[in-house]
């Protein structure tokens, strides 16, 4: 059984444009983290952690430079979704999205099921 928790980063560039429409969650406001952070410690507890990091910022460490390298060198698109630094959605994800790739990796990584058997709707 593992018992790490699930570290899960959400990276985006704010500087970047949005969908005019408001087509998906601003990751970036404090309002959408906390929203999240909530749903995902009632649904898995303590075995998840999420971060948000805004790579227009000046923060220089490795792991934010091989982002920043992977996202030029793929074109990847932004918002990216990162759990245990693997890249899982590259572009706009939303809540449920969120949900199943934590339910995934902590199926790959052995957590007990137990918090992720909740009913889902179709």
């Amino acid at each position: 059984m593992h018992n790490q928790a699930i570290q899960i980063t959400i990276l985006d560039d704010r500087h970047t444009e949005e969908c005019g429409a408001g087509c998906s969650i601003d990751w970036s406001s404090p309002e959408s983290l906390a929203l999240a952070s909530q749903q995902v410690k009632e649904r898995f507890g303590d075995d998840v952690k999420i971060d948000y990091l805004n790579i227009s910022k000046n923060t220089v460490n490795q792991d934010m430079l091989k982002w920043k390298n992977e996202i030029r060198s793929k074109s990847l698109q932004l918002p990216l979704l990162i759990l245990d630094k693997h890249l899982r959605i590259s572009g706009p994800f939303d809540m449920r999205q969120l949900m199943d790739a934590i339910e995934f990796e902590m199926e790959i990584k052995g957590f007990s099921s137990q918090r992720t058997s909740s009913s889902r709707s179709p």
